[in-house]
């Protein structure tokens, strides 16, 4: 019998599987000792954490207020509003600053695990951009002339300790799914044209996907908003998986029209409260819905008694 995190390597390699993986299969590890972490408000480790103490100061110099409501973190301020030099504005973190030892040793019992572990990567490109110039002077950048050579530099700087970082998370807890946390869209567009998606971010994400696959790892690209009309781009990178914002895509669309050369993760999301009939019946809708398609499955317990959970893990189970 395969393992949960074999069974889903399995899945994402196009191999045989003995069921469909879920996000019930991985393990997210998120350490303190990674300030991104902290700062933006997903810290998953061993001992507890205080939440309280979300937010602050991040790598690049950047520093982030979390608010509660919303579960994210914002930017207190732009660090600057151009490029001008910005290889002396920014505060560039020094990975061998972390005692990476130490973090694994303090961890140990959580990473001994059968599940695929899985971290983050606060933040991709264009988000990151956002942290440094603001909204309006990022999306400039993507269409001003003058800035393209140092849109580029910096592009390229962050996919190489992105890069670094991914290569140490391996080698030190054995995480081999990276989430490459870049959003991309708005409710009902994507935030730039695909043509400067292409010449601006696909080749830095692609870098992202090319180092993973070479250390036999996958990138799970989270970015929200409707970025459908962008997907030929998530192809061409080499992107493994991505489950979207199901309000803001026809995510079935997209399953129909790239599910021979893509996995996606669609999401098993009952109103908050449901009863275990009303949580089984939203389950059978699903399996409906994507009944031999290419997906897996994101199975949100958010605001569901034990019983409700139960029942839809029992819904899905076994299904293929």
């Amino acid at each position: 019998m395969l393992s949960p995190r074999q069974n889903f390597i399995n899945y994402l390699k196009g191999e045989p599987t003995e069921w469909r993986p879920s996000s019930l299969d991985y393990l997210q590890f998120g350490p303190e000792e990674i300030v991104e972490n902290v700062v933006r408000g997903f810290v998953d480790q061993q001992e507890p954490f205080d939440k309280s103490k979300y937010g602050g100061m991040g790598y690049f110099g950047c520093e982030w207020i979390y608010e509660k409501e919303v579960g994210g973190s914002m930017e207190v301020a732009t660090l600057f509003e151009d490029l001008d030099g910005w290889e002396e504005k920014i505060q560039w973190p020094n990975l061998d600053d972390i005692d990476w030892e130490a973090i694994r040793e303090r961890n140990k019992d959580y990473l001994n695990t059968d599940k695929l572990i899985r971290s983050t990567i606060f933040t991709g490109f264009f988000e990151r951009l956002i942290s440094f110039l603001g909204f309006e002077n990022a999306a400039m950048c993507l269409v001003d002339e003058d800035c393209e050579d140092d849109v580029h530099g910096l592009f390229s700087r962050l996919a190489d300790i992105y890069i670094d970082f991914m290569g140490r998370m391996h080698r030190y807890f054995n995480v081999e799914l990276f989430e490459l946390h870049d959003d991309w869209g708005t409710q009902r567009a994507p935030m730039f044209s695909k043509n400067a998606h292409t010449q601006f971010l696909l080749p830095y994400v692609k870098r992202v996907c090319d180092a993973a696959h070479e250390m036999g790892c996958f990138v799970e690209m989270h970015s929200c908003g409707a970025v459908g009309p962008l997907f030929d781009n998530f192809v061409a990178a080499g992107i493994d998986t991505w489950r979207g914002q199901p309000s803001a895509v026809d995510k079935k669309a997209l399953v129909e029209e790239y599910g021979d050369r893509f996995h996606f993760g669609a999401w098993i999301r009952p109103q908050p409260g449901c009863t275990p009939e009303e949580a089984v019946a939203v389950c059978k809708d699903f399996k409906e819905k994507f009944d031999g398609k290419n997906v897996w499955l994101i199975i949100s317990d958010k605001g569901q008694s034990p019983e409700t959970v139960a029942a839809m893990k029992s819904e899905m189970k076994g299904w293929s």
